[in-house]
């Protein structure tokens, strides 16, 4: 999804995207490692069930990050009485930070053409909860990403890189520096 839809690109608009979204976030316009603001946006989300009924209505903050020779990296926030999956398996690390427990995941992608047929491995895959196949690529690729969930003040937090797994250290610091705001 190299696609990203900016409706925000000075950082000093955050506060007109948090008036949109109908709630207050914390967030920084650079962090320490070099990641800098290059985009925001609010998008809806409308939560249906199989038999197409609205089980759930909300708004949520998107900050991408950009950093020379690295691939792009994004903060997420929404109030989190909408985050009904509110990640019930259990972190691959958690990292306390001011009081705020932090929890890192990790989880494999296998991207595949629309035509794939899945192997008896990619069914046992699929029964793990950190294991997904996405259709639609051109090839079939396999990568790891890598996550942070916490909630602070009534608003759930991700930091999400969507290309490669980014260390545990590194997502706990950046958001401490988030947390710490």
């Amino acid at each position: 999804s190299g696609f990203y839809f900016k409706d925000y690109n000075n950082f000093e608009q955050l506060s007109e995207a948090e008036a949109r979204a109908g709630f207050s976030i914390k967030a920084v316009k650079s962090f320490q490692n070099g990641y800098t603001f290059s985009g925001m946006n609010v998008s809806d989300t409308n939560a249906k069930d199989e038999e197409g009924n609205t089980l759930d209505n909300y708004k949520e903050i998107s900050i991408k990050y950009e950093k020379a020779e690295e691939n792009g990296l994004s903060l997420y926030a929404m109030e989190a009485i909408h985050a009904h999956e509110t990640d019930m398996r259990s972190a691959d690390k958690t990292a306390g930070i001011n009081g705020v427990q932090v929890k890192y995941y990790v989880d494999t992608y296998k991207w595949v053409p629309a035509n794939y047929e899945t192997t008896a491995e990619d069914e046992a895959n699929m029964e793990r909860d950190d294991y997904f196949i996405s259709y639609g690529a051109d090839a079939v690729s396999e990568n790891q990403v890598a996550y942070v969930i916490w909630v602070q003040d009534g608003i759930r937090y991700s930091i999400l890189n969507i290309h490669n797994a980014s260390a545990p250290e590194e997502l706990f610091q950046m958001a401490k520096e988030i947390i710490e705001q």
